[in-house]
């Protein structure tokens, strides 16, 4: 029996769709969500949002009844006077968030992949073939 394969314009489109759903995974669950919670984790973006100096956080912890909410203040420190400059968090949400959308990605590349070519994936059972 003939082998198919997946048509180059679905496979493209599938894969520009994925990575527009990953970024957008990566800047609202990873640096804004986990980020929140976790302000360490969008230090990531330091290199380019604070080029000279060191970048730093002060994290706000609010309970409103039995909810708790997260949010951190970004600031750029200036090494050789000290100065504090705050930044935008929306930029380093779009940054640190690209990064791991990014990773995000190369995830799922790699588990659609292993799974397409599994035992039990399509390329093995008569089922389109991807490349």
């Amino acid at each position: 029996m003939k082998t198919r394969k997946v048509k180059t314009s679905s496979l493209i489109t599938w894969l520009f769709v994925g990575f527009v759903f990953s970024i957008f995974i990566g800047i609202t669950a990873g640096s804004r969500g986990f980020g929140s919670r976790f302000p360490q984790l969008n230090l990531i973006a330091s290199p380019f949002v604070c080029s000279n100096g060191q970048m730093s956080y002060t994290q706000n912890v609010s309970e409103v009844g039995s909810a708790t909410y997260w949010s951190a203040a970004w600031f750029c420190v200036d090494e050789q006077s000290g100065a504090k400059q705050e930044l935008d968090s929306n930029t380093i949400f779009l940054i640190a968030g690209s990064f791991y959308g990014l990773l995000f990605y190369v995830v799922l590349l790699i588990i659609v992949y292993l799974y397409w070519n599994s035992r039990i994936g399509p390329a093995q059972n008569d089922g389109l073939r991807l490349w």
